[in-house]
């Protein structure tokens, strides 16, 4: 299994103009301009920055649901026992101006890979190649469990449908240290073939005629880099139920696919 840029900016600006009359005002005519009321302040008519331009700071909380289907990894595989799948929870910090959000992300989830037999893309188990038995974290030495903790930077422009809802997309970019481990034994199968890798693949430890190639039970834990870039694409819906605080519902890619909810409350 493989784990596998980021665009900014925005720019707001304010320009003020005034135009003067061309002709002179006729005898009986009033005067242009009246004079300023004693008191005023001449700056009072100088440009201010509109409220919904104004720079504001947001925390939130997320959850997300992250799935890998079993057909997406037998893209890569002969054979896929079954996708791979967990939720996961983590914390936003958000920079928000107009319609433009700059964010902040950290996560953790485990990722819990199907058990069974998994085959190498052009390995023939008929003729020889041996097998992959992955284990769940139930089946694993010490319950170890295949995790992963992010930290990724996200730009997201929203599109207002109306007062209460926008369209929301965006992409980035972000580093992922794993934690724990996934374990496999190594299977040589007896009378099995790929479209057909039971009971022949299956070690004796759950009842199958495969035999392990160390020779007895030793379960081994597959050599992942401890560290892998993490890519965000990102589209969803973002609801304001009231002011400051956003509620989004969002989808797409953060190296894997993901759904999920996050909410934030602006200061």
């Amino acid at each position: 299994m493989r784990l596998a840029k980021l665009c900014l900016g925005s720019v707001i600006s304010v320009v003020v103009a005034h135009g003067s009359a061309w002709a002179g005002p006729a005898l009986d005519d009033a005067p242009a301009t009246s004079p300023a009321p004693t008191g005023s302040d001449p700056t009072s008519a100088e440009p201010t920055t509109s409220a919904e331009n104004a720079v504001q700071y947001g925390v939130g909380i997320r959850v997300r649901s992250v799935h890998v289907p079993k057909g997406m990894l037998e893209l890569f595989l002969d054979r896929a026992a079954g996708g791979a799948s967990n939720v996961g929870l983590g914390v936003e910090l958000t920079r928000r101006r107009g319609n433009v959000e700059l964010q902040v992300g950290m996560e953790f989830e485990h990722l819990q890979v199907g058990e069974g037999v998994w085959i190498n893309k052009g390995d023939n188990v008929a003729a020889g190649d041996e097998a992959d038995y992955v284990l769940s974290p139930d089946h694993a030495p010490g319950g170890d469990q295949l995790g992963w903790f992010t930290l990724e930077f996200t730009f997201l422009n929203h599109a207002p449908i109306n007062k209460y809802l926008a369209l929301r997309y965006g992409g980035g970019a972000g580093l992922g240290i794993l934690t724990g481990n996934l374990w496999h034994y190594n299977i040589i199968c007896n009378g099995a073939t790929n479209a057909s890798p039971e009971p022949g693949c299956v070690p004796s430890r759950f009842s199958g005629a495969g035999l392990y190639s160390e020779g007895t039970e030793t379960a081994v834990k597959y050599d992942l880099p401890p560290v892998f870039p993490v890519v965000n694409a990102i589209i969803g819906l973002q609801i304001k139920p009231v002011e400051k605080l956003m509620i989004n519902v969002e989808g797409g890619i953060r190296t894997v696919p993901f759904f999920g909810v996050s909410s934030s409350y602006f200061f």
